[in-house]
């Protein structure tokens, strides 16, 4: 068991068959089974059961991925730490946004990064925010944005700025003032599904309200919502960085929440139990500064923050 074969191990996990693994890591097919036979022979037991549609790790299996992905991790951390001495920032970085937040912050940020830092290697994966603390806690993401947190959440966090939400509707049906929140109830309503942490804002806020939202259907990909509502199929409730293309265009119409507004928080994070790299400090202060750039020149309508969480 070395740090390799760690990795192998690590690989196949997160590809979920073998073959996908030894695309990824440019490893044969025959030598990675065979890497994963010997490991399992040293260890006295199975770690994955092999099925014809992949693999799934045992009760061994999953403990082994535990210490394998915070000893990569602290590996990695560690020869990063040494390449800090170098000229240029250089290292992997995989960071975890939701749809909505790739929307604004995806493109920008891969193509400064490309031009500024060519030895970051960084890799975006969308993801539901409920997930990305557990992620970032299992050393699978780097850094990620979430709008929420709950208490003893284990990550360093910096909330970056408050975002309000809006009714959205299909075209032209939603043209003028503020929308009251009282008002919601009733509407046909298409959210995304728990533990979403949109959907856990919006129902959090219904019940503070005494509100009870008429919710026709559950659907998680944010491009699939906007769809069915232009289609007039109902109503949902999205930031207006997640509409803007659709409100320039005509394709949907929205109005603002208000009394009392209903907002979230976007807020930047990553472990405490890692020290974090030079080249993960690099992305997250260009983010931040992408993020910076965006509010002040009014393409993202939001209004700036920069707390602890």
């Amino acid at each position: 068991m070395d740090i390799r074969t760690l990795r192998y191990f690590v690989t196949i996990t997160e590809e979920g068959t073998i073959s996908k693994a030894a695309l990824r890591l440019h490893v044969a097919q025959p030598a990675l089974s065979l890497q994963l036979r010997k490991l399992e022979a040293e260890l006295g037991s199975v770690l994955l059961h092999r099925t014809a549609r992949g693999v799934s790790v045992t009760a061994s299996g999953a403990k082994l991925l535990v210490h394998a992905q915070d000893i990569l991790r602290r590996f990695d951390a560690a020869r990063e730490d040494i390449q800090a001495e170098a000229p240029e920032p250089t290292g992997n970085v995989v960071l975890g946004l939701s749809q909505s937040i790739a929307m604004m912050l995806g493109a920008p940020l891969v193509r400064q990064t490309l031009d500024a830092f060519p030895h970051i290697r960084l890799r975006i994966c969308e993801s539901n925010t409920g997930h990305i603390p557990e992620l970032l806690r299992s050393g699978r993401l780097d850094l990620g944005v979430v709008f929420r947190l709950e208490e003893g959440h284990g990550l360093i966090a910096r909330r970056v700025l408050e975002e309000d939400l809006y009714l959205v509707g299909p075209p032209g049906n939603l043209d003028g003032v503020d929308v009251a929140f009282a008002d919601l109830a009733g509407i046909p309503m298409i959210l995304p599904g728990r533990p979403h942490s949109l959907r856990e804002l919006i129902t959090d806020s219904a019940r503070r309200q005494d509100i009870s939202l008429h919710i026709v259907a559950e659907v998680d990909a944010i491009p699939q919502i906007k769809e069915l509502v232009a289609c007039g199929l109902g109503h949902t409730i999205l930031s207006h960085a997640s509409v803007r293309y659709e409100l320039e265009t005509g394709r949907l119409s929205a109005r603002r929440i208000a009394s009392p507004s209903l907002t979230r928080s976007v807020i930047f994070c990553r472990s405490a139990d890692v020290p974090g790299s030079r080249a993960l400090q690099t992305i997250e202060d260009t983010a931040r500064q992408i993020v910076l750039r965006l509010v002040r020149s009014g393409n993202w309508l939001a209004r700036l923050s920069s707390s602890d969480v």
